[in-house]
């Protein structure tokens, strides 16, 4: 191995000293003016070699940024979906339960109030603060409205349009918040007038 090595070597170096002689005899480069030539062709490679490194540098590390922009994309999507999926579950229960409970099925099915507690914590690792807080205040009006509904005996239709005015209302401000978040496009303002019209013919 080590003498395939030293042939190679010496290969490389015979065939230098024949391409200098071939040079100056055929008058291909005076033989004055080949040192500057060989050094400047030796700048020039090593130029190229780091410029070419360099670039090599950053496009590994835009792929690795385009690569990690993806999966958070990606796993800020999965959360808010799950997120509204979960709501509307907790705002269909009676009531939640203060400890973890046993008949769990899904890891992250919501029955308890520590439940709540982590898929507000799972919220808050993708949202900025001040959308995190906006998003609470929503929460509160949506589960304070759930609560007031619940606890009306006889229901009218009224109470049933003032609080699905409320969800809707709340509802769409969350999902706007998160739609800010994840395309990082401006809220539009959804036709109410439409919206509660909606609302009453449901009645």
């Amino acid at each position: 191995m080590k003498i395939k090595s030293n042939l190679s070597r010496a290969a490389v170096l015979i065939l230098t000293i024949i391409f200098l002689i071939t040079a100056v005899t055929f008058e291909i480069f005076e033989l004055s003016s080949l040192p500057a030539q060989f050094f400047g062709t030796l700048l020039g490679v090593v130029i190229t070699a780091i410029i070419t490194v360099l670039l090599l540098q950053g496009q590994t590390k835009s792929e690795e940024s385009r690569e990690r922009n993806l999966m958070v994309f990606e796993k800020k999507q999965e959360v808010f979906f799950h997120f509204l999926t979960q709501l509307n579950t907790i705002l269909q229960k009676e009531k939640l339960t203060l400890h973890l409970s046993h008949d769990k099925t899904l890891e992250r099915e919501v029955h308890s109030l520590q439940d709540l507690l982590f898929e507000f914590g799972f919220l808050q690792m993708h949202t900025s603060s001040e959308t995190f807080n906006q998003i609470l205040v929503c929460v509160g009006n949506l589960m304070d409205e759930s609560k007031k509904i619940k606890h009306i005996e006889e229901k009218t239709e009224h109470d049933f349009e003032v609080y699905y005015k409320v969800l809707a209302t709340d509802f769409f401000a969350i999902v706007s918040l998160l739609k800010l978040e994840l395309y990082n496009a401006a809220p539009e303002s959804i036709d109410k007038k439409q919206l509660d019209r909606i609302i009453r013919l449901s009645f």
